[in-house]
């Protein structure tokens, strides 16, 4: 799979990624980190003990982004209990359009509980370089869901993961 911009960006295979998804897990095995406003930074044991950051907004949707260690990779997630078009499972296409850079690749969908949305991972670190340092990401599914997102405080948070991902054992 791929991530398709101006900087193509490669996608790993998401077979097996979906399990041990930080998005997926549950809440209860991930512990705090920290916070840097508005984002809290979270640790998944699951997952090699890889960082996220993580931010509610206005409208309900709760996005993550993240490191995986033992992908080489990381993730981004979003979930909107209003979502309910989303089925569990399904591969779809999404799109990031940062202003100055676009990005589309695959993501499946999860439909768990009250969590609708989806789930990308990607292994270039272009993309995390432009989601840190744009004002605004305008984000897309192909079932219709969309939304724009404030991307304050992700440059910090970002730092923020990486130093958490630093400090848990490997």
């Amino acid at each position: 799979m791929r991530f398709k911009s101006n900087a193509a960006i490669s996608l790993a295979s998401i077979a097996g990624v979906l399990a041990s998804s930080p998005a997926i897990q549950a809440q209860g095995t991930h512990t705090k980190w920290g916070e840097i406003a508005p984002w809290v930074i979270m640790v998944d044991p699951e997952v090699g003990n890889g960082c996220y950051m993580e931010n509610t907004f206005e409208d309900g949707t709760t996005v993550q982004v993240g490191f995986v260690p033992d992908r080489n990779g990381g993730f981004f997630a979003a979930y909107n209990a209003a979502w309910t078009n989303v089925e569990d499972g399904a591969i779809g296409t999404v799109e990031f359009d940062f202003e100055k850079s676009l990005f589309r690749g695959e993501y499946v969908g999860v439909a768990k509980d009250d969590k609708f949305g989806g789930y990308a991972f990607f292994n270039n670190p272009e993309f995390i370089k432009e989601f840190g340092k744009r004002n605004t990401v305008a984000i897309k599914g192909d079932k219709g869901n969309a939304l724009d997102i404030s991307l304050k405080g992700t440059t910090k948070a970002i730092n923020a993961v990486r130093n958490c991902d630093a400090e848990q054992p490997k």
